[in-house]
């Protein structure tokens, strides 16, 4: 009886033991989780709900699992605006275009600013001169930057384009080439290289009022579609802790002599991807800075030589006159723009490898193309003329929302909304993937329907309504939009209504010449679905710009005579193929052959 009563107490003495323990860990756990805004880096300073973090970091790593589908969860719970902790940045997402409406648009000048980036601003950036300029889209807001917007915008209207039709012209001729080229191949390819570099090529030469050649033309387009990763939101981890910046600033300083030492212990791979990361970034900085700066001082000695050709920076220059721009300014008009094809591109990029799995798209566009031009090559530089083309393009931009979180936005001063205070110096992001995806704004939002952009309906198939408004998130809204709108739209259409009007599309696996070829390698990682779904099959899921795996499309002529004649002959029909503007005295009437490229202009 005395060892059973002992037993039962030592073991109702256990039990307690155990629940005061777990009683205790509970308060604990609860303790941190309502309390972890008191341990995370960050102020809080806005009264938004959001999600709870870890101590220390916040949501850091809960972002860096994916943005689009991490902001699309928390929207659902937390609703059209909430804020996150990251690191040391107090951030506030925006999720509906109600909310952004409130906030870039109707408050505008409050949200015009821009946050400052180690990686981007200093590591990319400020690499190799601590006083180099960054784009104009990057920079916080100032007047100076007020005055480089006004003077890019003369330069990027939709009025403006018409004067550097030639060279698009050339570049146009220059896909049609590619693309030929490529179904006489007989196997399928991946499509990337011929969008950016007709794109990208598009802007470079617009830009610097000169033809570039295949390398150059390559080594914009590579350089600009890699410096843009350089933007990403969350990583890397010193980009919003100080203090694991500066550990890895004396790591890198103290522990690099002893890396085979550390190796064993596996810091030393650690710290080879810090290097890796910066000397990417270093690379990708002097060779755009290199290229840009060569450009400028050709466009100068050819300007001094009594040039007219028209050029964005040229007739920029010639309208200033009077020298007050300094190098570092021109160079940094000049980044700001080289790359502005770059979402044109990598729209065309998704949009291609999903209408090949879509025979039915691709004859609607075929038959809207016949019904405007009567059985003619269109027009590629007649803008908007076929509805269908134009929606096709408006719908790629909601659908796969390339540039998912936009551009990031800082609070210019303290600004109100909705009664929630919000001071100056706030990371905003406007998530540009779930806004595109508003059911408020669109029905259907999750399916491809290009139908919504025509006959009178903008963003819903069941109501016709005022064009009022940007159609979607995918290049900004209010101040600090995207000044190269027009271009992009322009860009888009050409390439779509040449390519579907000349060429059959189909899906099929690449080969491994194929997968060899795919532009740039590091798309190469694998390939794409039949879906060709904007999250699952991206490159990485915290690109700032989404990144579409490689896809073969196998591409066969409807008419392969008619495609014949056009290159050879039909395609001086296009305006200003051959002749110069009015005022281009250094064009002549030749057609100047790149020898690297047989027939590409």
């Amino acid at each position: 009886m005395e060892m059973s009563a002992s037993s039962s107490l030592a073991t109702l003495t256990s039990s307690n033991y155990a629940g005061v323990f777990l009683l205790s860990s509970c308060l604990v756990m609860l303790a941190l989780y309502v309390a972890t805004d008191f341990f995370t880096l960050a102020p809080c300073r806005v009264k938004l709900p959001g999600p709870a973090g870890l101590p220390l970091v916040g949501n850091l790593f809960q972002m860096r699992a994916g943005h689009a589908r991490s902001l699309a969860h928390w929207s659902k719970l937390y609703g059209g605006m909430f804020r996150l902790a990251l690191g040391e940045r107090e951030a506030i997402i925006i999720n509906t275009y109600s909310d952004v409406n409130k906030t870039l648009i109707q408050q505008g000048a409050a949200f015009q600013s821009r946050p400052e980036f180690r990686l981007w601003h200093g590591a990319f950036s400020r690499a190799l001169d601590p006083d180099a300029p960054t784009t104009i889209g990057t920079t916080k807001f100032s007047e100076q930057i007020s005055k480089y917007r006004r003077l890019l915008t003369a330069q990027t209207s939709a009025a403006k384009l018409p004067s550097f039709n030639h060279f698009a012209a050339r570049r146009y001729f220059r896909l049609v080439n590619l693309l030929s080229d490529s179904a006489k191949s007989g196997v399928a390819q991946d499509l990337g290289f011929h969008f950016w570099t007709t794109t990208i090529g598009i802007s470079a030469d617009i830009l610097f009022g000169q033809r570039f050649d295949e390398d150059m033309t390559r080594l914009v387009a590579d350089v600009n579609i890699k410096a843009f990763r350089q933007r990403s939101l969350a990583t890397p981890v010193h980009d919003y802790i100080s203090l694991v910046a500066t550990g890895e600033r004396i790591l890198l300083t103290v522990a690099s002599p002893l890396r085979f030492l550390l190796r064993p212990l596996g810091i030393s791979s650690w710290l080879d991807s810090i290097y890796e990361a910066e000397a990417h970034a270093k690379e990708l900085r002097d060779a755009e800075v290199g290229y840009c700066k060569k450009l400028l001082n050709d466009l100068h000695e050819r300007l001094d030589a009594g040039d007219h050709t028209p050029s964005q920076m040229g007739d920029l220059f010639r309208s200033i006159n009077d020298g007050t721009l300094t190098p570092n300014e021109e160079l940094r008009l000049a980044t700001t723009l080289t790359g502005s094809g770059m979402s044109s591109g990598t729209g065309l990029t998704w949009l291609a490898p999903l209408l090949a799995v879509h025979p039915e798209m691709q004859e609607k566009a075929y038959r809207a193309i016949e019904e405007v031009y009567g059985g003619e090559t269109p027009d590629p530089l007649d803008t908007d003329r076929v509805e269908y083309i134009k929606a096709l393009g408006m719908e790629a931009g909601r659908y796969f929302a390339s540039i998912r979180l936009g551009f990031p936005r800082e609070t210019h001063e303290d600004v109100i909304v909705d009664g929630i205070s919000i001071p100056k110096g706030v990371l905003v992001v406007y998530n540009s993937y779930q806004i595109n995806r508003d059911p408020q704004r669109y029905d259907f939002p999750e399916e491809f329907v290009p139908e919504r952009w025509m006959d009178g309906h903008y963003g819903r198939t069941d109501v016709k309504q005022p064009k009022v408004g940007v159609p979607h998130l995918n290049h900004g809204a209010g101040r600090r939009v995207c000044m190269g709108v027009p271009n992009v739209n322009k860009m888009f259409y050409g390439n779509l209504v040449l390519l579907l009007h000349f060429f059959k599309l189909e899906r099929a696996p690449l080969g491994d010449a194929a997968r060899a070829a795919v532009f740039p390698k590091l798309r190469a990682i694998g390939e794409s679905s039949l879906e060709v779904h904007p999250i699952d099959d991206q490159v990485s899921v915290c690109d700032p710009q989404a990144l579409p795996l490689a896809a073969g499309v196998k591409l066969t002529p409807r008419d392969p005579e008619a495609l014949a004649r056009w290159l050879a002959e039909g395609h001086r029909e296009l305006d200003q193929w051959d002749r110069p503007n009015p005022t281009d005295a250094s064009l002549d009437s030749e057609v100047v052959v790149d020898p690297g490229i047989r027939g590409h202009y």
